[in-house]
C-alpha cells in the first residue's frame, strides 16, 4: 500500500507533462479549428517570412509529405497561400493571408490561457 502511495505523489515524466500540455493546447484551440501542427505552422509561417516548405519541414522535424497535407489544410481554409518561386521553381515559398494573421492573434490567445493553467498533477 505505500508503494502505491508513493507513485500517486511522484512528479510526472517529461513526457505526462507534454502530452497534458499537449491536450491542454488542443482544447484550446478547438474552436478555432486548428490543430496543434496546424497552429504551430501558422505561428511559424509568421514568423519567418522567408519561409518555404522545406524551411518549415525542417522546423517541425516532419517529412514533405505531412507538411503537404497540413499546408493543404491551411490554402483549403484560406489561411496560408503557396506560390512557387520565380528563381526556382523547385521551391514553394509559404505566406500568411490576411486571414492568416488574423489567426494568429486567436492563437497567441491560446496560447496564453494554456499558459496560464497550472499543471494540477494526476489523478489516478
Amino acid at each position: 500500500m505505500r508503494k502505491s502511495l508513493r507513485h500517486e505523489m511522484e512528479e510526472p515524466t517529461e513526457l505526462e507533462r507534454v502530452l497534458w500540455l499537449h491536450g491542454q493546447f488542443r482544447r484550446c484551440l478547438e474552436p478555432v479549428g486548428v490543430t496543434p501542427l496546424q497552429a504551430g505552422v501558422v505561428l511559424h509561417v509568421g514568423r519567418h517570412t522567408d519561409t518555404n516548405m522545406t524551411k518549415t519541414a525542417a522546423a517541425f522535424c516532419i517529412r514533405l509529405p505531412t507538411l503537404t497535407e497540413v499546408i493543404d489544410d491551411l490554402v483549403r481554409k484560406r489561411w496560408v497561400t503557396r506560390r512557387r518561386s520565380t528563381t526556382d521553381t523547385r521551391v514553394v515559398q509559404l505566406r500568411l493571408s490576411p486571414r492568416g494573421n488574423a489567426l494568429v492573434v486567436k492563437i497567441e490567445h491560446g496560447l496564453g490561457q494554456v499558459a496560464g493553467t497550472r499543471y494540477e498533477g494526476w489523478s489516478r
